[in-house]
């Protein structure tokens, strides 16, 4: 690997780190201070999984990341509605959120959801006082704060380096 595509790579993750973790902190922190940290935490897992090398795949990426969340945050705060977290209603609910996938088709999602619906479900579980609703809408905003910085800065990346290659030939 090239020292410009590993510093291109490191420029990319650093900044798709710092501005998802930093958007999801402070916007989560406006609503539920005591989840910051996930907020944080999800948008930048959020972030990091959408990145891909180039622009176009990270668009792929970010999209299906969006469906995923979404699928996965009805699922589970519908589920936390009417029932207390057990393991059983847990699996119930991923397995769950792999029909719908199916249904919507949408399989390349059925990961994401199930991983949406894990961070939902748990963090409810310890955050008991956070009403489910607002718990999914956090977490599917944290998300897309994620999915958001990732399609961000491949996009302006991609033209920086397209300005570059131009002024170069």
């Amino acid at each position: 690997m090239k020292n410009h595509t590993v510093l291109k790579v490191f420029v990319k993750n650093v900044l798709v780190v710092t501005g998802s973790f930093l958007g999801g902190f402070y916007f989560t922190s406006l609503f539920h201070e005591p989840t910051s940290l996930i907020g944080g935490l999800w948008a930048t897992i959020s972030a990091i999984i959408v990145l891909e090398a180039s622009h176009p795949e990270t668009v792929t990426s970010a999209k299906n990341r969006i469906i995923g969340t979404f699928i996965g945050a009805v699922l589970s705060g519908i589920y936390l509605m009417i029932y207390p977290f057990t393991v059983i209603g847990f699996a119930a609910t991923i397995g769950v959120g792999v029909l719908v996938c199916y249904i919507f088709k949408a399989p390349q999602s059925i990961k994401l959801t199930g991983i949406t619906i894990a961070v939902i479900m748990i963090a409810s579980t310890i955050t008991q006082e956070l009403h489910p609703i607002k718990n999914a809408g956090l977490r599917f905003a944290e998300s897309a704060i994620g999915a958001g910085m990732a399609l961000l800065i491949a996009y302006v990346l991609f033209h920086v380096e397209r300005i570059f290659s131009w002024k170069k030939g």
